[in-house]
């Protein structure tokens, strides 16, 4: 046996490798932006660093 490690899908990310951002609205942020929106980016997953897959 060469390789002993698994390779399993990301539980954090389920696979993508890119953990989504978030939108939300809210009346308190009406003129703050333009649609009253505040949204969180797109981050690269932490747990398998965008490969989508973790090793065990």
């Amino acid at each position: 046996m060469a390789d002993d490690k698994k390779t399993n899908v990301c539980p954090t990310c389920n696979g993508k490798g890119v953990i989504e951002g978030v939108c939300e609205t809210s009346s308190e942020w009406q003129g703050k932006t333009d649609d009253g929106q505040v949204c969180t980016p797109d981050q690269k997953c932490p747990t398998c660093n965008g490969t989508g897959k973790v090793t065990g």
